[in-house]
């Protein structure tokens, strides 16, 4: 049961390390940003500019909640995996409280789902 809970929470753990390089590597140096104010939806700083959207209006963490609950209400392995993914970037991108609750909620229901589930 150990080793399918750990093959279930590896994906969380490379959200949380691309999360964290993106936060560290393309957000929050002041060059970058200071290259992207004068066109910040043009070539690479859309991409830029599409990431800081999306942690600014918390679409990370609401989308983890959405899944969490989601995985909670159905049972279901893989939407608490991917609530647990969202949750985990959610909470290197600056979306704390509902990226909290939805990777809390994946957490538990891959938990209590247990083998039979993530064995599959």
């Amino acid at each position: 049961m150990l080793r399918g809970l750990a093959r279930a929470g590896w994906p969380a753990l490379v959200a949380l390390i691309v999360a964290e390089l993106l936060r560290h590597l393309a957000v929050e140096p002041a060059a970058i940003a200071h290259a992207c104010d004068p066109a910040p939806w043009s070539g690479w700083c859309a991409a830029r500019s599409a990431l800081v959207l999306s942690f600014a209006t918390q679409g990370i963490g609401w989308a983890a909640l959405a899944a969490g609950a989601y995985a909670t209400w159905r049972r279901d392995a893989r939407w608490a995996q991917a609530a647990l993914v969202l949750g985990s970037a959610g909470l290197v991108l600056y979306s704390f409280e509902p990226s909290v609750l939805g990777a809390l909620l994946g957490a538990m229901v891959l938990v209590r789902s247990g083998a039979r589930y993530i064995d599959r």
